[in-house]
Parts: structure tokens; C-alpha cells; sequence
């Protein structure tokens, strides 16, 4: 039902947003706020601040915000109305009179809600009758033991046709509610009808406040088929919107901050009995849009762990298929696959709970399994056949509604595709022809995900610009960073070993990838070095540095040439094997790196000056500065020299 503004605001009015908030989270007064770490998401530090006065939330690490209503909704995964009846009894405030269809409607749910329970009844009096023998012995060969069987609610149906509608009617339920609970059926060419469940072990199936609803039901005998069915739609029960077992999941997976869909009933069953409480199931079905939509308000990325087999793979791809446009910043989906063969409880039995874990643990991210999918299904040995690909892939991130989210696929998968496309080509060491591989290293595997800088009108690499910085500042080691300055002797022998022996050097071509050099001109250089490795089938010096050259490279290579303060011996570097090479680039790497421990400092600072130019600022820009020169001075041994 809809609630007018003035019923809202009295609900407001008695209900304190600090006190909803204060039984999830530990709140400290700060002045006229309250503080606390954020229940939706992770932190040390406290970022989240309850005003009491404004009657709002709002958290300023993640962007939570919102009042008491909307608290309840997102932390016990309650619809609009649930949480304000509950809000509203709290407050003792008495809810407001609904329309005469409203109420009957009400009124119809109440008296079905009531049939379901005597239902319930009469399965758990079968189950444990002398004609529940069959049921008892499945449940014994599950290992599921007496508490686990009252804790989910455990019934049998027995096999007669007319059993619990004859039940019912003796209690006084006309058979027309029977039928509208779900609990029998007319059959097709029949007038009377029959029950719904028969010869079936019976589990009931919650709505979000834990009132039974439905059924779920295994059948017990050796071939029957279906072996799963579950109550058909109903006023109560809606399949596609519902979870089973999210009233008993909602407050451990809220704990953990992660929660867990399995395939079916009995898995769910099979997790909690190992202790992992926190797992649901969908009904039979495909996961919807409606159920993923619960599962986000419970936890960020849920995880859904799948059978490894064929099976599990396409319920996967069928959950990909319909998040990837409902996915949002933070919101996601993991995806865990069991061994092929098992299911949760044959790989509890056999390995323990602590492979289950481990199992969870491994989750992989969504984009990670929709890229395998792709690309493995995918044939790209023709321009057509890639250009097919890449336009199903493109296709598939611009059905993504969030603009942001939507940015970063394209950019993430755009990068994969460049990586799958790329011309997969033998690397030869420089000058004297020999194939890359027989010098210890793979095949060449660059990502290149970084473009180069942008050049000026000649190819060059534009003059830094200062803003506004001080004079005494300009020409310092920590604000200069685009003029031709090198400050350690380690950054020049990487580029020197890189450019003279790059057949050798991007053996490995990632971790050069990934080596970053202060010296904006030097790191230009790399990028370039590595642009030309994937054009090219040999790495031959001369003509890398032509290469270089024409880029505006040219008075770089000319410092690293002239340098001669390398404790490399020049006239003995023509002699040196590949080996030795490797060892002489792997010290400079070292010594390197050392030197990069203190460079966040000094980015900071720079940052700090940009943004607000004050003596404070410019102290700590000294500061950071000096510190860096020393760190440059203790990692070259000789100081800063010129190129």
C-alpha cells in the first residue's frame, strides 16, 4: 500500500535514526553527529556520521545515504512496507486504514498464510509417523541429523491423492484456498482436484520475516521425475522474487558482508550443517533480476557457486547474462565452481568444510568469467571472425545502464581484446639473431595498457608546466619532472641496458612493463621500447634507436650514451654474455626500486603544492624533496648527474 507523507513523517518524528543505526553500528558523538565505521562497506577509520537533527545517515567513504526506513530496507533486506510496519510498531504508532480492497486483500493473505501452516503441521506429523520410514531413511543416508531436519522444517507428503486435501477440509479450509495456497491442483481434463505434493520430502520456504509461504519437495522415489518441484505462483509466493532461506541467511551474510547462492535446496542445507549459514538458492529457476536485487541488498558481490560441470558453467553464463546491466559502482557478482562431479555436500563429506572455503575463497570476479566465455567460445582465425567477437563483447559492456561502471568495461575488455589480437611473434636478441626463447625467456606476452604521453608538434615530448610554483622551487628535484635532468645512476642504467641489449632485456616483457621511472622523459622512452617489441620480429639495436629517434627520443639516447658515470665498463659491455646482462639489469632493477620507497612521499607533496600553494605546502615540498635527493644520493652512490 502507498503511505501518505504525513503518515512518514510521524513515523520520523518518533523513530531516532541514531538509535535504528546504533543496533548495527558502534556510534560515537562527535559535536552534533555521531560517528562509526560504515555497514556497507569496509573501513578502519570511522567515515560514517548519523545527524539526528536532519534525521539522516551518510556515509563519506562510500556514499551511503539515507534515513531510519531506508536503514532497515538495506541492512535486514526488507521492502518499503515491511520496514515500516516494523518501524511503526516500535514506535507504538498504529498503521493507517486501508482501502476496502486493501484490506481484503490483506485479509485473503492472512487466511492463506494460515492454511500454509496447517500444512506445514500435517507434513511434520507424516514425516515423523509410522508411514515416514522411506523419508526418515533419505534423510539418514543425507547425514542430516535431528536438529538440522527441525531447524529447516523437514516434512513428507505422503503418497495418497486427496491426503491433505481431505486434512485441510476436516479442519474447515474450503478447497478453493487449498488451491490458491498452492497446495493442490486441478488436474488438465479434470474437475476435482488433487495434491499438489505426493510421496515427497517436504521443505518449507520462507518469505524475509520468515513466515512459510511455499514448499519445496524432493521426491523419494528412485526414478521419479521431477526430482525438484516447488509451489506454483501464488498470492504468497512469487518464484522469481523469492530466496530460499534469506530470513535465516540475511544477518550471517550481513555479518560476513558476503553471501552465497547455491544451486538447490538441500546444498543450502548441507552449507549451513557445515556452518557457512550464510548461502540461499533460487527455486528451480535461472537467477532473476528481482533476486539479484535481494542479494545486493544484503551484500555487495555475492558469490555463486556452481557445479564444475557443463551444467554449472551455463547457469553461470545465464547469471552474467542478466547482471551485466544491472551491474553498478561496488555491485557485482563472484563466481565459485566446485570440482566437476561434486556439489557441496560431496565435497564437504570428502574433504571437510575447509575445502568448501577454499572453494568460496577463490571466487572469481564476474568480468573474469565473462571474458573466459568469450574468448573460449570464440574462433578469431579471420578479420571477420575477431571483428565478430569484439562486436558481441562491446555489445554485451554497452548493455551495461551505469555510465561508470559501463566506462571501465569497455576499457578493461577493450585492453583483452588488444591482448588477444595482438601478433604473437618470436623476439631475437639484438645483433646477433638468436631467438628470444633459447635464451631462457617465453614468448612475448605484452598487455601495453598504458598509451604514450602526448607529443608536441614535432614529435617531442612537451616542456612540463610549473603553474605557479616559486622560483626557488622550479629548478628543484621534486618539482622539476619533465626537463632532462636524471637523478639516480640506477634509472639511466635500466634505459642504457634496455635500449643496448633489448633482445635480451624483454625476455620478460611484463615486469618491464611494469618498472616505472621517475624521469618522465626516461619512462616516455620505455613505453616506446615496448611499442616497438610487438611491431617488430627481431630487436636489433641500431634500429630500435632510429625508431627511438624519430619519436623525439633523440637527445635521451645521446645522455645515456655520453653518461659515463655507469659502474657498467663500456668498452667491455660488447663482450658480455646474455647472462651477464640479465644479472647486471636484475642490480639496477634492485637498486632502483629501493629508491622508489620514498618517491609517494614526494608525489604527495607535489599534489599538495598544486592544490593549494601555501608556506605550509611549500615546506612540506622542501621537505619531501630533500628527503628524495637523499634517497637518490644513497641509491647512485654519486649523486645527480646530468644526461
Amino acid at each position: 500500500m502507498a503511505f501518505d507523507e504525513a503518515f512518514l513523517d510521524e513515523l520520523k518524528a518518533r523513530v531516532r535514526v541514531a538509535d535504528v543505526v546504533g543496533r548495527r553500528v558502534k556510534l560515537v558523538r562527535k559535536g552534533r553527529e555521531f560517528m562509526g565505521l560504515c555497514p556497507f562497506h569496509s573501513e578502519k577509520s570511522p567515515s560514517f556520521s548519523v545527524n539526528e537533527q536532519k534525521g539522516f545517515y551518510h556515509c563519506f567513504g562510500c556514499g551511503a545515504h539515507g534515513d531510519a526506513i531506508k536503514f532497515v530496507c538495506e541492512t535486514e533486506g526488507l521492502n518499503f512496507r515491511e520496514a515500516v510496519e516494523r518501524l511503526a510498531g516500535e514506535a507504538g504508532l498504529q498503521m493507517p486504514e486501508e482501502s476496502p480492497f486493501q484490506r481484503e486483500r490483506e485479509e485473503k493473505r492472512r487466511t492463506l498464510y494460515d492454511v500454509i501452516a496447517l500444512a506445514q503441521v500435517f507434513f511434520r506429523e507424516r514425516l515423523a509417523g509410522s508411514g515416514g520410514s522411506a523419508a526418515r531413511a533419505y534423510i539418514a543416508k543425507r547425514e542430516l541429523d535431528a536438529a538440522t531436519v527441525e531447524r529447516f522444517g523437514m516434512g513428507l507428503a505422503p503418497e495418497g491423492r486427496t491426503t491433505l486435501i481431505q486434512h485441510l477440509t476436516q479442519k474447515g479450509v474450503p478447497v478453493g484456498e487449498i488451491v490458491e495456497a498452492g497446495l493442490a491442483v486441478v488436474p488438465e481434463g479434470q474437475s476435482e482436484p488433487i495434491d499438489f505434493f505426493r510421496n515427497r520430502l517436504t521443505i518449507p520456504i520462507g518469505d524475509s520475516r520468515g513466515r512459510i509461504i511455499a514448499f519445496g519437495a524432493r521426491t523419494l522415489l528412485p526414478d521419479g521425475k521431477p526430482k525438484y518441484i516447488n509451489t506454483g505462483e501464488t498470492p504468497l509466493f512469487h518464484k522469481g522474487r523469492t530466496l530460499y532461506n534469506l530470513d535465516r541467511a540475511r544477518k550471517p551474510a550481513h555479518d560476513a558482508q558476503t553471501i552465497i547462492v547455491a544451486e538447490g535446496y538441500l546444498d543450502v542445507i548441507a552449507l549451513a550443517k557445515a556452518g557457512i549459514e550464510n548461502a540461499v538458492a533460487p527455486l528451480g529457476t535461472a537467477l532473476t533480476e528481482d533476486q539479484i536485487g535481494l542479494l545486493w541488498r544484503v551484500a555487495p558481490e555475492p558469490i555463486l557457486c556452481f557445479d564444475g560441470d557443463a551444467a554449472g558453467q551455463r547457469a553461470a553464463h545465464k547469471a552474467i547474462d542478466r547482471a551485466l546491466p544491472l551491474l553498478k559502482p561496488g555491485q557485482s557478482l563472484r563466481f565459485a565452481f566446485l570440482p566437476d562431479g561434486l556439489d557441496p555436500d560431496d565435497l564437504i563429506k570428502r574433504d571437510g568444510a575447509a575445502a568448501m572455503e577454499a572453494v568460496l575463497k577463490a571466487a572469481r570476479p564476474l568480468i573474469e568469467v565473462f571474458w573466459e566465455r568469450e574468448r573460449d567460445l570464440a574462433d578469431t582465425s579471420t578479420p571477420e571472425r575477431r571483428a565478430a567477437l569484439q562486436h558481441r563483447i562491446e555489445g554485451a559492456a554497452d548493455s551495461i545502464a551505469d555510465a561508470v561502471v559501463r566506462d571501465h568495461y569497455k576499457r578493461e575488455l577493450k585492453d583483452r581484446l588488444w591482448g588477444l589480437f595482438r601478433p604473437q611473434r618470436p623476439v631475437r636478441a639484438a645483433g646477433v639473431g638468436i631467438p628470444l626463447r633459447q635464451l631462457g625467456g617465453g614468448a612475448l606476452k605484452p598487455s601495453l595498457r598504458r598509451p604514450p604521453p602526448p607529443r608536441g608538434r614535432f614529435g617531442a615530448v612537451p616542456p612540463p608546466v610549473y603553474g605557479q610554483n616559486p622560483p626557488s622551487l622550479r629548478n628543484s628535484a621534486a618539482v622539476k619532472t619533465g626537463g632532462t635532468q636524471v637523478p639516480i645512476r640506477a634509472e639511466a642504467e635500466l634505459a642504457f641496458l634496455l635500449v643496448r641489449y633489448p633482445g635480451v632485456v624483454l625476455q620478460d616483457y611484463e615486469a618491464v612493463e611494469q618498472i616505472s621511472f621517475l624521469a618522465p622523459h626516461l619512462e616516455v622512452l620505455k613505453i616506446e621500447v615496448l611499442h616497438f617489441a610487438v611491431e617488430n620480429h627481431v630487436l636489433d639495436e641500431s634500429v630500435l634507436k632510429d625508431h627511438l629517434c624519430a619519436q623525439g627520443l633523440a637527445e635521451t639516447l645521446s645522455g645515456l650514451e655520453n653518461r659515463d658515470a655507469f659502474a657498467l665498463d663500456r668498452a667491455a659491455s660488447a663482450g658480455l654474455s646474455p647472462d651477464e646482462v640479465l644479472v647486471r639489469w636484475r642490480e639496477a632493477v634492485a637498486s632502483q626500486r629501493r629508491m622508489h620507497a620514498l618517491s609517494p612521499a614526494a608525489r604527495r607533496a607535489r599534489g599538495d603544492w598544486a592544490r593549494d600553494q601555501s608556506e605550509g605546502a611549500r615546506r612540506s615540498l622542501e621537505e619531501a624533496e630533500a628527503a628524495l635527493k637523499r634517497s637518490f644520493e644513497a641509491a647512485s652512490g654519486d649523486g645527480e648527474a646530468e644526461l
